[in-house]
């Protein structure tokens, strides 16, 4: 068997070049240009779920059901609606009922959605209850948890409050506030 002197294998060169390498810094540099020709898809994932925090709310708020509600359960997710007028609510708050839908599907629930705009009021003593005509629409549809979300917007952020209300027993079993940044996008969704 022929012994392999590495070191005139790693001395080659070509016109002066080193060829092992040299081939290797290219083939180095071939790999790391086409890496970076693009983001990865999970890039803007993570874009979207910094700016409308969409997968920690649906979590937090499914971790704090309780064990007594098993799951298939019929859910309502309704439109958010604004803080201070509960009857107003915008494109924003349409998509992040839309999009809580979305990752609450995949959770056990059995979804059902409502564009109601009288869904609560503020009562006398200053508590939200459900108004009498979303009651009779949650008893058709059978639901045992209704999702409310309002927003409030101020300068730099908007904030954003959930609830899962169990219907059967009117009282708030999970709850998530955070506050939004007021993106570009955001601040055009409000904007209607």
């Amino acid at each position: 068997m022929a012994k392999i002197d590495m070191k005139s294998v790693n001395n080659r060169t070509y016109g002066g070049i080193y060829l092992l390498p040299t081939v290797f810094l290219l083939f180095t540099l071939l790999l790391l240009s086409s890496c970076s020709s693009s983001l990865p898809s999970s890039y803007y994932d993570y874009e979207y779920e910094r700016d409308y925090k969409v997968g920690i709310i649906s979590d937090r708020l499914v971790e704090q059901i309780p064990a007594e509600i098993k799951r298939p359960v019929v859910l309502v997710v309704t439109s958010f609606v604004q803080l201070d007028d509960f009857s107003r609510t915008s494109r924003f708050g349409l998509l992040m009922a839309e999009q809580l839908l979305s990752r609450l599907a995949g959770q056990g629930f059995i979804l059902r959605e409502t564009r109601m705009k009288d869904i609560f009021y503020q009562s006398q003593n200053g508590e939200f209850v459900l108004s009498r005509e979303f009651s009779k629409v949650a008893r058709e549809l059978d639901a045992r948890l209704v999702l409310l979300g309002t927003y409030l917007e101020a300068r730099d952020h908007v904030l954003l409050n959930t609830r899962l209300v169990d219907f059967h027993k009117q009282s708030v079993v999970a709850s998530y506030d955070c506050q939004l940044v007021k993106t570009p996008d955001i601040s055009e969704l409000l904007s209607d």
